[in-house]
């Protein structure tokens, strides 16, 4: 019995929520402890870890009074609000009921775009927000530091020199690490998964 003619019977009964689904005893192989259920709670608790540090953003830009650490900041938590919303919208969209006319294939291959390109894009997107993340961290710990204005702080050349390469080498570390992050939360399970739609490949 093909785990296609599995699938399509378990539709056919009244659960048809795709995690119950895929918890079924018959599908335990294939499904290597449902890589989505994994996948959903990662988003679960990336979407925490993002209410968290938003929310150290805005006592940030409430508590430090400068104007141009504000802007950046204010930047920052616009991005951190527009991952943690798409965050959401992945976490949503593992949750949908599957239409008895889905396959089980299709709809792996769905979540796995799905997912793929909402990693790909938060990384991509976030290469423009580290220069204005690390140019404000950068000037506010010049103005704690110095007990300067930001003005006077950054008036001399060696400091802009200093900030162009703080960024340069902030900038890839940054991705680097968000992407071995999101590996780390995500990688692995997503692999399960490709190697899933791999196994029912190989039957037709």
């Amino acid at each position: 019995m093909s785990n296609q003619y599995i699938w399509d019977d378990i539709n056919n009964k009244q659960d048809d929520d795709l995690s119950s689904l895929l918890n079924k005893p018959k599908l335990s192989k294939l499904t290597s402890h449902n890589p989505l259920e994994k996948i959903k709670k990662n988003l679960l608790m990336n979407m925490v870890w993002g209410i968290i540090i938003g929310a150290l953003y805005v006592f940030m830009i409430i508590h430090f009074q400068i104007w141009q650490v504000q802007v950046s900041i204010s930047i920052v938590l616009l991005f951190s609000l527009w991952a943690l919303y798409t965050a959401w919208l992945q976490y949503k969209k593992l949750n949908t009921s599957v239409s008895s006319n889905s396959s089980l294939l299709s709809e792996m291959k769905r979540h796995y775009e799905s997912i793929e390109t909402w990693l790909n894009t938060q990384q991509k997107v976030a290469l423009i927000i580290y220069p204005v993340s690390a140019a404000g961290g950068f000037m506010l710990g010049g103005v704690i530091g110095s007990g300067k204005s930001v003005e006077l702080f950054m008036s001399k050349p060696i400091v802009i020199l200093i900030l162009v390469v703080t960024i340069l080498i902030l900038v890839p570390a940054c991705y680097y690490l968000a992407k071995w992050m999101c590996n780390y939360s995500f990688g692995k399970h997503l692999k399960t998964l490709q190697q899933n739609i791999k196994d029912l490949e190989s039957e037709k």
